[in-house]
């Protein structure tokens, strides 16, 4: 277990809240001086000094995600995000000084404060007639919400899950353009293996303003499979029981193979359920052409979908986003991925 130094952590932060005001053009008289958080007595100073950040996100200056770790209980964290009283299997922990001296000095958010108003806070300091340091309740206005859950018993590798509930959480209350029933697919998809599944991918589509953003997201999680039906193939023939997902990095380090997409997207998809690739078909509003095989029509098309998102040719500038019902392509995209994950589990 390592420790934070109190006082470095408290420097840290009013050094970051001076520089913020000088670089904004706003005088500091006393920049340098001592000031600090006060902390209370007992579990909060125990986590200033001893919680361990374990794991960190930052989505932009203002916007963070973290866990720290003490005594068997993690603090997932956040800095900007807007969520509920109560997110599934973590309790609202409130806001303590010295938690939040660990998480300002750690993360080093952007306040949200114009830099008067900071410097109207920050002006007093040690050398102040009766000061003895800075109330949570004056320096947490000076920057977007930050919030502290705690839970028990989560694994190192659930972090990056755990991570996007919490968006997803943000997103909906925020009123992103996720819809009721999407959303319902998204969080059925916390379910999968976080070690399978790109959360952290997942976690910053959904802060994009381009909904393509989450097909692409989703679209990886496919593709983190395409590997799956011809290194499991090999494998039977060596008769390794090694985990799948190694054997086809060891390929690739070592003889620079990996499958060919399209192709790879069609296996998959032979394992998807038929009603969600006709609804991705219909938010592309496409038919399916007579005596056309389902699974190969979809698979060209999403294939289609995803280079006209990622490349810039002629060819694929006649690709209309604004055509495309995103909940529903978003929705059936997952709705794949959580079919053939489950189905690739069960073998």
């Amino acid at each position: 277990m390592t420790s934070r130094n109190k006082i470095a952590a408290n420097n840290l932060i009013f050094a970051d809240l001076d520089q913020y005001c000088i670089v904004n053009e706003v005088a500091r008289k006393n920049a340098g001086e001592g000031r600090w958080l006060i902390s209370e007595k007992g579990k909060d100073q125990r986590r200033l000094v001893k919680a361990d950040l374990t794991t960190a996100m930052s989505l932009s200056t203002s916007l963070k995600l973290a866990r720290f770790d003490l005594d068997g209980s993690s603090m997932f964290c956040t800095v900007g995000l807007e969520l509920p009283d109560e997110i599934a299997g973590l309790a609202d922990e409130g806001l303590a000084g010295g938690m939040m001296t660990a998480i300002l000095s750690e993360l080093r958010p952007m306040p949200k404060a114009t830099p008067v108003e900071v410097g109207n806070i920050i002006g007093t300091g040690k050398n102040t007639n009766g000061y003895s340091g800075h109330d949570v309740i004056d320096i947490s206005p000076l920057y977007p919400t930050i919030r502290v859950f705690s839970g028990v018993d989560i694994s190192d590798s659930e972090t990056s899950r755990v991570f996007f509930l919490i968006c997803l959480a943000d997103r909906i209350r925020a009123g992103a353009w996720i819809d009721k029933q999407f959303r319902a697919n998204l969080e059925l998809i916390a379910d999968l293996s976080p070690v399978a599944i790109p959360y952290r991918i997942l976690c910053r589509s959904l802060f994009d303003t381009d909904p393509s953003a989450v097909f692409l997201a989703l679209y990886r999680c496919l593709e983190a499979l395409y590997a799956y039906s011809q290194t499991s193939e090999l494998m039977g023939k060596l008769g390794m029981s090694m985990e799948w997902n190694h054997v086809a990095r060891i390929l690739e380090e070592t003889l620079s193979w990996h499958p060919r997409e399209e192709p790879s997207l069609g296996v998959l998809l032979q394992q998807a359920v038929s009603d969600d690739l006709r609804l991705l078909l219909s938010a592309l509003g496409v038919a399916l052409p007579a005596n056309a095989d389902l699974v190969n029509f979809t698979t060209k098309q999403m294939y289609q979908l995803r280079n006209s998102l990622v490349h810039y040719r002629s060819f694929h500038q006649s690709f209309d986003p604004d055509k495309v019902d995103w909940n529903r392509l978003c929705e059936a995209t997952a709705l794949m991925v959580l079919h053939v994950y489950s189905s690739i589990i069960s073998n």
